[in-house]
């Protein structure tokens, strides 16, 4: 089928054009992920870890104690991981658009998005934590909190 031959021919590409950060573009659910992580460590300066790693995607190159997870969607909603003794240190959500750029939903510690939205739900879960775009906004908009600085846009 040569819809298929052009997505693979696409996600090489992408994986060429990309290769330094390590990421595969590969069509089995990751791409998504994928192509959200490099977006955010082109425009906030971020070194990313490869494929894999278990609670963080990279780590500010300029501060490489500040790691970061990414997570990129085109839907409403976000995960946010259910052990919640690996809470990341930052976690950046963005929400794709279908013309390749990105709104920022959520930047910030990860700690805060447990104190603030999870921290009355149970912790015995089967799954991961769900979280809605309209709620990370609200949480991302506040002047206060620390965030990852963006270096290009």
């Amino acid at each position: 089928m040569q819809e298929i031959k052009q997505l693979l021919a696409l996600t090489s590409a992408l994986k060429e054009k990309y290769k330094h950060h390590n990421k595969s573009f590969t069509l089995d659910g990751k791409l998504v992920g994928d192509i959200g992580e490099v977006l955010v460590a082109e425009q906030y300066g971020l070194t990313l870890y490869g494929n894999n790693k278990q609670v963080y995607d990279g780590y500010v190159t300029a501060e490489p104690t500040k790691q970061v997870q990414i997570k990129a969607s085109f839907h409403n909603y976000f995960y946010f991981n259910k052990d919640l003794t690996n809470i990341p240190d930052y976690f950046i959500a963005i929400k794709l658009n279908e013309d390749g750029s990105f709104k920022e939903v959520y930047n910030g510690k990860g700690k805060l998005i447990y104190e603030k939205m999870l921290s009355h739900l149970s912790t015995e879960r089967k799954y991961n934590f769900r979280l809605s775009v309209l709620k990370l906004e609200e949480l991302n908009n506040h002047p206060d909190y620390e965030k990852i600085k963006r270096v290009h846009g």
